[in-house]
């Protein structure tokens, strides 16, 4: 036995020591470094690429690194701008009250000392300001939200008439959050009390804006640099211009104009001016300040996180506590109060994570809201290859920064930035410009059908083809020697790698100039390409994934406690964690708490399910104490598995409220009579008018109405604007105008997207076929004198509409399927498509490069015969219903009506953003609460003047069929030319009789088909009259100036 054990001990001691041996010499990348290229031959290379593709008398797109190299020249001293047209604050204050009751401006307003003006999407503030000298200014803005943005605003700058680079386009000034007293909040002294959730965890606390007067230098969106933006100003009077190009409610203040600064002491300096200082290592003196006792922040996309660790702060067990804040956007800024009870010099030094792969991310220090010397301008933290890792600020030899502190209270801030890779990250973009631009050209050529036979020659007909593969390799040699210092592995690291991809189509291309008509997809290929390579490489090189666990204020290194557990403790940890897993009751859904408890299940994530519980608690239980003068408990929890209901109908163990519900799930249920019929709720109708009709013709089910709408989607057309000024096209407005561009597209080998090409699945779905038939005119069912129900795909208007979508395919040539429309959008293969709520967030968190390059318009519709638009779309959001076999069916009103209203539906929206960041995106089907909505305010635009034109389909037992058959139908009409009547006529049958077969099986028909039970089939004009006729809660309704 002890032979066995030894030869097993030895047996693992191998495998360890192979392991590192492999790890050190298989795995572990050489790191490589470059020389840069020849500045001349750089510069040649860039002009070419910036300037070639310019119309004539168009000049090359000027960003801010360009604009720094090329104006040097500072300007002088500190000015004071003059606003025109400002109202004295405590007027306007006093006016908005006045005007009405319910006004939320906070009261900081009035007692504002200089003339102020409010901006709505739009509007202009003018400002004048007289400076002695011509040269480089820094601006800098008082500015307060009234209104009820969650999102930053986002302003335009214009001086004297003019954009002097592009990022004046888009300058940020965001929103601060706290969730504690900031004022008198101390971050190393003081804990928060987090709420809890019904599992005894704990929960991101609700975040509140900061509604204060803030000053602010101007920064881009981007955050191109860590210092503040230069403008040029001429001697004399300039004239400033900042438009709002974001939500309403932003109000401005004093402007204020300052010689830009040219240089900032290093910390030499900075030490030299204490050198008399002692460093405080007492460990009575040394602080730690827990990174979720933050005191405020400018950003939601800073949010908390668990994680299971030992060696973090507020690590439990068995309980999630909340013991990280994590952060990825450049310019997110988290700041720290803590007290220093002796003076003297401090070290600082961070317990955090940099997941970026093989790259370092870049932070800028601030004591007391400066930056202490230049060296804290974005600091370079490594990445950490696993756990977390203690770092002590200090110089690129090891040497520790000391920090000079007086003795009392003091600020600490941590800004993500971007500036060390900005100028790669441009260069990059170029390049992508460019390759687009030169493919685009190569097609004009070429057509998008090539001939393959043909022995092109295309340097004939582009004769700098061998230059612009030089400049690219140029360009991108470049791009590596700016980047390579800031790679663990030099040149070889991971990020660097997308750029070999791209660097070997180059060389393949380099040997076949005259051929590249035949190798286009090398260019600009969706799937594999210079152009993917060089997307990839863009999004990867300016991405974060900072971690922050903790802060030392210390003077000892013995004060750093252990970056990361012992084997023992992970062990130990992974075991418990094992454990609980089979122990949590987190995910069971036992329906009944007891009599008294009203229980909601909702099928969404667990953050969902946690903030709703705590909204429930802290607000509808007051809610409806005040209402009906009793009290009431709620549990609301998770329903993974829609398919649990069936299980739950079944066992007669249902919940009050189901959430979440798509929206052919109340039909299914209600057909099972386990819904109750919410109309018959006096109210009802009311209630009702709060949602687009359309939401909800999928609930009807015999004239009762069995859900009620949470949240809705959207279609919209998105387009790359870019692309279409190129070309010089117009978007369309209607499928007829569509047809008109499609030539032009395709002969530059684009083509529109239409959604039934998801590549994802060969069946299409409702949302997908139906529009088309519903907006000629059609119908899906249709019912006669006996009350006998059928298909209405066969009337003439339901085929032409069916007929009229196959024609876009069959002979208008769009594409049948599309694999990931996202990539095709980005790469140009279709710059132009139908888009809902998942796509247009994945594009806009997705593919930065294309920021300030695309926008969405209006749904395609069909021109009726009276000269309007008919633009219905078929979408599906989430509902909730109300289960027949509750006990508590008017309670369980009253929560839907508390939960659908559109003060909660607006506070859910907010505090869901706020609390967990802008990738939690709740689309409300309230329209009031839709107007509210933080999306971009040309975007949410399109999106609430079209939402009435929003519907579903129509349920009726069988109509699972329909929707299979209506698939069918496109399918032999794109793929075997079949006639779109033909089509229709062979496949009606087959629904009607599944229509009967059902009917039958509910009771409606007898064995003979007659109708022995009423059944009356409503939808959305049936829905429409019933709201109009309803009375209207002017709470709820959308007002006017909305």
């Amino acid at each position: 036995m002890k032979k066995k054990i030894i030869t097993i001990l030895i047996a693992i001691v191998c495998v360890i020591v192979a392991a590192v041996c492999l790890k050190q010499f298989v795995f572990t990348t050489k790191t490589t470094y470059i020389k840069d290229v020849d500045s001349k031959k750089l510069e040649e290379s860039y002009d070419l690429l910036s300037n070639s593709y310019l119309d004539e008398g168009e000049e090359a797109e000027v960003y801010f690194t360009d604009f720094i190299k090329a104006n040097t020249e500072i300007g002088e001293g500190t000015h004071k701008a003059t606003l025109k047209n400002g109202v004295d604050a405590t007027d306007y204050y006093n006016n908005k009250k006045k005007d009405n009751a319910d006004d939320t401006t906070p009261e900081s307003v009035k007692d504002y000392s200089a003339k102020i003006t409010e901006l709505d999407y739009t509007d202009k503030a003018n400002y004048t300001v007289n400076v002695p000298k011509a040269g480089l200014y820094y601006m800098s803005v008082d500015y307060i939200s009234v209104g009820e943005s969650l999102s930053d605003y986002t302003v335009k700058l214009a001086v004297n008439g003019k954009q002097q680079y592009s990022e004046m386009n888009t300058i940020a000034l965001p929103i601060l959050w706290t969730d504690v007293d900031k004022d008198s909040y101390i971050s190393s002294e003081q804990k928060k009390e987090f709420p809890l959730d019904a599992y005894g965890d704990e929960m991101a606390p609700s975040q509140n804006r900061i509604q204060e007067w803030t000053n602010t230098y101007l920064y881009n969106n981007t955050y191109v640099s860590s210092t503040p933006l230069c403008f040029y100003l001429e001697k004399g009077e300039n004239k400033i211009q900042i438009e709002n190009v974001s939500s309403g409610g932003l109000t401005l203040g004093k402007l204020e104009v300052s010689q830009a600064k040219t240089e900032i002491k290093d910390y030499n300096e900075y030490a030299d001016e204490h050198k008399d200082a002692e460093l405080v290592t007492d460990d009575k003196d040394a602080i730690q300040i827990d990174a979720i006792y933050y005191t405020e922040k400018n950003s939601t996309d800073a949010t908390y996180g668990t994680e299971t660790k030992t060696s973090l702060t507020r690590f439990n067990i068995d309980k999630e506590k909340l013991n990280k804040i994590q952060w990825a956007s450049a310019g997110n800024e988290i700041t720290y109060t803590f007290n220093v009870k002796k003076s003297g010099n401090y070290n600082i030094a961070f317990h955090y994570d940099n997941g970026k792969k093989e790259f370092q991310t870049f932070e800028t220090i601030k004591i007391d809201g400066e930056v202490p010397f230049a060296e804290m301008y974005n600091y370079a933290f490594d990445p950490v290859s696993s756990g977390y890792s203690n770092h002590t600020l200090s110089d690129k030899k090891g040497n520790n920064y000391n920090f000079y502190l007086e003795e009392g209270k003091h600020t600490i801030s941590i800004k993500q930035e971007n500036e060390p890779v900005v100028e790669a990250y441009r260069y990059a973009l170029l390049l992508q410009k460019h390759i687009t631009d030169f493919q685009l050209e190569i097609t004009k050529i070429t057509g998008s059908d090539v001939d393959t036979e043909r022995n092109w020659k295309m340097t004939k007909y582009i004769p700098n083809i061998p230059k612009y593969l030089e400049s690219y390799e140029t360009m991108i040699h470049h791009i590596r020697f700016l980047l390579q210092d800031y790679s663990s592995n030099g040149n070889s690291g991971a990020i660097l790698a997308y750029l070999d991809e791209a660097e070997q189509f180059i060389k393949d291309i380099k040997k076949y100039p005259d051929e590249i008509a035949l190798h286009t997809a090398d260019l600009t290929g969706a799937e594999n390409s210079i152009l993917v390579s060089l997307s990839n490489f863009t999004t990867e090189v300016t991405s974060n994934d900072f971690t922050l666990d903790r802060i030392y204020v210390y003077g000892d290194k013995d004060q750093l406690e252990s970056p990361n557990p012992s084997f023992g403790g992970s062990l130990w940890t992974s075991i418990r964690t094992l454990v609980n897993t089979f122990t949590s009751p987190k995910y069971s859904t036992g329906a009944k708490e007891d009599d008294e408890t009203l229980t909601i299940w909702v099928n969404r994530a667990i953050t969902h399910v946690d903030l709703l519980q705590k909204m429930a608690d802290t607000e509808f239980k007051q809610y409806y104490k005040e209402k009906t003068g009793k009290d009431i408990k709620i549990k609301v929890t998770t329903m993974p598995d829609v398919a649990k209901l069936t299980l739950a109908i079944a066992a007669k163990e249902t919940p009050d409220i189901a959430l979440g519900l798509m929206s052919y799930v109340p039909f299914d249920l209600s057909s099972r009579g386990a819904l109750y019929d919410l109309s018959k709720f006096d109210d009802f109708w009311t209630v009702a008018r709060r949602f687009p009709t359309g939401a909800f013709v999928s609930y009807v089910y015999n004239e009762g109405m069995y859900a009620i709408p949470e949240t809705t989607d959207f279609n919209a057309v998105v387009y790359r604007t870019d692309i279409f000024n190129n070309l010089g096209l117009k978007v369309p407005d209607t499928w007829d105008e569509l047809i008109d561009i499609l030539p032009t597209l395709q002969r530059y080998g684009m083509n529109f997207y239409h959604n039934i090409a998801n590549g994802q699945t060969g069946y299409k779905w409702f949302y997908q076929t139906s529009p088309m038939i519903l907006q000629n005119g059609g119908e899906l069912y249709v019912q006669d004198d006996k009350g006998l129900v059928k298909t209405g795909i066969d009337s003439k208007k339901s085929v032409k509409g069916l007929s009229l979508l196959g024609n876009l395919f069959t002979k208008y040539s769009l594409e049948t399927s599309v694999q990931t429309f996202f990539n095709s959008f980005r790469y140009s293969v279709n710059p132009i498509g139908i888009i809902g709520m998942e796509d247009y967030t994945l594009i806009k968190n997705g593919a930065r490069e294309l920021d300030g390059k695309w926008a969405i318009s209006k749904y395609l519709g069909t021109k009726q015969e009276d000269g309007s638009v008919n633009r219905t779309f078929v979408a599906n959001g989430t509902g909730g219903a109300i289960f027949k076999d509750s006990n508590k069916k008017d309670e369980a009103w009253e929560f839907l009506k508390w939960w659908t209203s559109k003060k909660v539906q607006t506070e859910y929206t907010y505090t869901l953003r706020s609390t967990y960041g802008k990738t939690f995106f709740w689309l409300s089907a309230n329209r009031a609460a839709l107007e509210n909505n933080p999306m971009d305010e040309a975007d949410k635009k399109v999106v609430t003047e079209q939402i009435d034109y929003v519907t579903d389909v129509t349920r009726t037992p069988g109509q699972y069929l329909l929707e299979r058959t209506i698939s069918n139908i496109w399918t032999t009409m794109v793929f075997d030319g079949t006639v779109g009547q033909v089509a229709v006529d062979e496949a009606k049958n087959d629904v009607n009789k599944e229509i009967v077969r059902k009917m039958q099986e509910l009771g409606y028909y007898d064995d003979n088909g007659k109708m022995v039970k009423k059944f009356k089939l409503r939808g959305y004009d049936w829905i429409k009259q019933n709201q109009e006729n309803a009375k209207a809660n002017p709470e709820e309704e959308v007002s006017a100036n909305e």
